[in-house]
C-alpha cells in the first residue's frame, strides 16, 4: 500500500495511508508517525502521538476491512484521524480490572489534547485526536461525536 501526502499551503504536508486489518497496520501507522513528526519538526509531541496512533489503529483493526489514518498539521499539534466501515461507536467506559482490553480509548483520552469521532456520509466513522507537547494549549472540548476542531483542514 503506497502512502499519500498532499503538501499544503504552509508548505507542511497531510499524510494518508490505507492500513490492512492486519497486525503489521500498528508498527506501519507508528512508523508513518514518525516520519510526519520529524518532517514537521515537531518530535516533542512523538511520545503522546505514538500511543494516540496506536490506540486508534488497534481499535480499526478490530472491524477486519482496510482502513485510513491520515495525519495533519497544525502549528505545534498533529491531528490525528482514524476512518473504518463500522458506524459502531467509541466506547470509553471503564472495564473490570480482571480484562485485558478496553482501556485503549482512555489512554487516548490522557494523551491527547482533544478527541471526538464523527459519522461519515459515506458510511463507516471517523476516530479522530489532537496530539500537541504538554505545554501546549490545550484545543476547546468539543462533546463526543463532534465535528473535527476549527482550524483543522479536511
Amino acid at each position: 500500500m503506497r502512502a499519500i501526502s498532499e503538501v499544503e499551503s504552509d508548505g507542511s504536508r497531510t499524510y494518508g495511508f490505507p492500513l490492512p486489518p492486519h497486525p503489521i497496520a500498528a508498527e506501519q501507522a507508528r512508523l508513518l508517525t514518525k516520519i510526519a513528526l520529524a518532517d514537521w519538526d515537531i518530535l516533542e509531541i512523538t511520545d503522546n502521538a505514538l500511543i494516540i496512533v496506536a490506540e486508534l489503529v488497534t481499535n480499526a483493526l478490530k472491524m477486519g476491512d482496510v482502513f485510513h489514518l491520515t495525519l495533519s498539521r497544525q502549528g505545534d499539534t498533529a491531528l490525528i484521524e482514524v476512518w473504518d466501515g463500522s458506524e459502531a461507536l467509541p466506547d470509553r467506559r471503564r472495564r473490570s480490572v480482571d480484562r485485558v482490553d478496553g482501556r485503549g480509548l482512555l489512554l487516548v483520552d490522557a494523551c491527547a489534547k482533544d478527541w471526538g469521532w464523527r459519522l461519515e456520509e459515506q458510511g463507516g466513522k471517523t476516530v479522530w485526536a489532537v496530539a500537541g507537547a504538554d505545554d501546549a494549549p490545550a484545543a476547546p472540548a468539543l462533546p463526543a461525536g463532534a465535528a473535527v476542531p476549527s482550524g483543522f483542514r479536511m
